[in-house]
């Protein structure tokens, strides 16, 4: 039987786009890349998260590939190890404990509602705490049927009842997250050993001149950076400074409310203090002024140094981000996408301020007529 010679496409024999072979060729790779992300649809926010982890933890695994001499494989393994140890094992554990808070929150701020201590303050009659805000805010709002303690009842419900339903279904879909964390350490440790050859590839079939596509994967990393480092972690750290200011105050469940003020760190300009602002006045009304005076103190000067100062430090070297933009994706796609929302919100606005830079790069001369 004759051998079969393997088949090779000639130089002379590329498509011509403007001719039917060339349009059909991109049909085909269009009709399979649909089907393709509609496979992956279920891990492609899984995917963007092991593709974040690389980036921020690069550094780390160039030290350990160093160290394993080399041995990529190695060092991919521990790096995914140490980000399992330092990432995943803290997150499982606080969302344990949120869950419990979340529940105890909401019963403790009605069972404090309900019991009339605060029936003298939450009035908008003379001698009410709320009583001053009125004359200002009268034109706005129609404040006299506005029934002060059913709504902070309301609001504590909503807030409450939105983090346990989050974190309820967080928990019971423990089948579909242990199915998402194997993919998620998979990526990870092909991104590790192969990425460089990964991003050399897509380089190689994307259209645009290689300037521009080592500007984009270079602006990419750099905000992924920027968000992780000087966003995300800075919130965290304020979260976590908040909670241990509230349990020295006294405060119960001092988890849930650092979780309010890692949330409300992205806010801009009230930031931190719409929690433990109102924290500190409650403690007022209810006559514990030492509490009250030290939770104020601490915000000031202990939640808003790690704002001023860890914030920039983290920062160093990075792209500048825009507080209100960060805080609306990470918002609406909480809304519209959920818990992972937190993370594909701030890649679109990192791509899409990505391209918007080599736009600009782009027709600067045109822009500035």
């Amino acid at each position: 039987m004759k051998e079969r010679k393997p088949f090779h496409f000639k130089s002379d024999s590329a498509l011509i786009l403007d001719k039917l072979p060339g349009y059909f060729l991109i049909v085909c790779l269009l009709f399979a890349l649909y089907y393709m992300v509609g496979i992956l649809e279920p891990f492609i926010t899984v995917v963007f998260v092991a593709a974040v982890l690389a980036i921020s933890f690069n550094p780390l695994h160039k030290s350990l590939l160093k160290a394993f001499r080399g041995w990529g494989r190695t060092a991919s393994f521990v790096s995914c190890i140490l980000i399992v140890l330092i990432i995943l094992v803290p997150i499982a554990v606080f969302i344990i404990f949120l869950t419990s808070e979340a529940f105890s929150t909401y019963e403790i701020v009605q069972l404090k509602i309900n019991s009339g201590v605060f029936d003298k303050y939450l009035q908008w009659k003379n001698g009410g705490f709320f009583y001053d805000l009125k004359g200002m805010i009268s034109p706005l709002v129609d404040v006299d049927s506005m029934d002060l303690k059913q709504n902070i009842v309301e609001i504590a419900k909503s807030l409450s009842t939105f983090l346990v339903s989050q974190t309820a279904s967080f928990v019971k879909s423990i089948s579909e997250i242990m199915l998402s964390l194997v993919v998620l350490l998979f990526c990870l440790f092909y991104f590790f050993k192969d990425g460089a050859s990964l991003v050399k590839r897509i380089g190689e079939l994307s259209p645009l001149p290689s300037s521009y596509e080592e500007q984009l994967f270079y602006k990419i990393k750099d905000m992924v950076k920027a968000v992780v480092f000087g966003v995300f972690l800075t919130a965290i750290l304020q979260g976590v400074v908040g909670g241990v200011g509230f349990m020295v105050a006294g405060i119960s469940n001092p988890v849930f409310w650092g979780t309010a003020i890692a949330f409300f760190s992205l806010v801009p300009v009230v930031g931190t203090a719409v929690v433990w602002v109102p924290a500190g006045l409650i403690l007022l009304m209810l006559g514990d002024y030492y509490s009250a005076v030290f939770l104020v103190c601490w915000g000031i000067f202990v939640i808003g140094t790690v704002d001023n100062f860890a914030r920039p430090y983290l920062m160093r070297g990075n792209t500048h981000t825009y507080p209100l933009m960060m805080f609306l994706v990470v918002l609406g796609g909480v809304v519209t996408m959920g818990l992972k929302g937190v993370v594909v919100g701030p890649l679109v606005l990192i791509v899409l301020m990505s391209f918007l830079h080599i736009y600009e790069f782009e027709y600067k001369n045109l822009l500035k007529k």
